[in-house]
């Protein structure tokens, strides 16, 4: 309803009140008409300098990981909102501590609702904590706003984008005895230093190790602190591992994805790579999946300072996107490549049996298989990972040889 509208209407309830000469209608019309127009007013000014704001207290969070959600709404007019019901979608992934959550009809949503109201020139904070229990890259929003005049007469709504993400990193899990396979990649022990320096690059000083160069000792150090010092400079090279991720889980394309080995596999991968970067490598991915809202193939090199990246994509990993005999392919096909290699995967199948014996023969490489090799894939296999290892309530991932 307009206000011309309403002015109209009270006129001619005004004039038919002149007719019969009644004061008691007269004042009935002057009042519906007042209180029209006020709710009419109202409806179109209510969401007028109003400002809703969500922010997340980290981007990237580790499994099992909390974060804070801060919710703000702010009106900066006169006219207070008596009642204003939020209602914001959250991911499915995240498990609210100390409030509930309700389904809606998106997949993979649900939402958080809350009734408030704001005075006049008021700003209201609200902080939320919650713990992600699931990997994934998640989305935030959109927000439904509805709110009311002072009369409960009408309401209006409005809907806010309010796009926020949260990557959910896979469980990283420690790795006991990681110790070495014969002619296999696996680190004995913490690579301390490479076999080249550039001389150029001075990191530091540290105190002399038994087996340091008499050249790299700085004697201005020795001399102040009356103790031998060795230069320490940044290396040249890297020891460096590429993951190569198979997340193919079944035999066949037609198969139903099979949700708990995916994430199994994800797990495997991310707890590797961490515990080479821990122990001085340089790490890299490649993967035959899609990743969500991204496309592209996944192709991370070996890297100092790369596991984050590494992580982060893991997060990412949905399904398959195209045949692990593509990324066999690419590795061999790269004759400059260096770094030792990982194979994680979870089924062998004979297209690419071949390309993996070609690989070991050619560099370094290891392959973890998840679950239970046949005959035929046991020749390949250097590591087993048990398929029915419960790995979100475990502390320590199980490598049997």
């Amino acid at each position: 309803m307009r206000l011309r509208s309403i002015a109209w209407a009270g006129l001619a309830g005004l004039a038919v009140a002149a007719l019969l000469h009644s004061s008691a209608l007269e004042f009935a019309v002057l009042a519906a008409a007042a209180l029209a127009a006020l709710v009419v007013t109202t409806r179109r000014h209510m969401f007028a300098a109003v400002a809703f704001e969500r922010t997340l207290s980290r981007r990237v969070v580790a499994w099992g990981g909390e974060i804070e959600i801060t919710m703000s709404l702010a009106n900066a007019k006169l006219l207070p909102l008596m009642w204003m019901r939020v209602r914001d979608h959250w991911p499915a992934g995240l498990e609210p501590l100390g409030l509930v959550l309700g389904p809606v009809d998106l997949r993979g949503t649900q939402a958080f609702t809350q009734t408030v109201s704001v005075r006049w020139y008021e700003r209201l904070r609200r902080h939320y904590r919650a713990r992600c229990v699931t990997r994934g890259l998640y989305r935030f929003g959109p927000v439904d706003l509805q709110a009311g005049d002072p009369f409960g007469i009408a309401g209006v709504a409005r809907t806010l984008e309010a796009r926020e993400e949260l990557a959910v990193l896979p469980k990283v899990l420690d790795i006991p005895g990681f110790e070495p396979l014969s002619g296999h990649p696996l680190a004995e022990e913490t690579v301390t230093r490479s076999l080249a320096h550039d001389p150029t690059a001075l990191r530091g000083i540290r105190p002399y190790r038994p087996g340091d160069a008499l050249r790299a000792i700085n004697w201005r150090a020795t001399a102040h602190w009356g103790s031998l010092y060795t230069n320490e400079f940044e290396p040249a090279s890297l020891a460096a591992v590429r993951l190569l991720l198979d997340v193919g889980v079944l035999w066949n394309a037609w198969q139903a994805i099979d949700p708990e080995r995916l994430e199994l596999l994800c797990v495997v991968t991310a707890s590797l790579a961490s515990a080479f970067a821990a122990h001085g490598f340089g790490v890299g991915l490649a993967a035959n999946a899609r990743l969500t809202r991204d496309w592209r193939a996944v192709d991370i090199e070996p890297a100092a300072g790369a596991l984050p990246q590494v992580l982060e994509t893991l997060a990412r990993v949905q399904s398959t996107a195209r045949d692990f005999g593509l990324v066999l392919a690419a590795e061999l096909a790269d004759e400059a490549a260096t770094a030792d290699c990982v194979v994680v995967t979870a089924a062998l199948r004979a297209s690419v049996r071949d390309s993996v014996a070609r690989l070991r023969a050619e560099r370094p490489t290891t392959v973890v298989y998840v679950g239970r090799p046949t005959d035929d894939e046991a020749p390949l296999v250097d590591i087993v990972v048990p398929s029915e290892f419960d790995w979100r309530t475990s502390s320590a991932l199980p490598l049997r040889s």
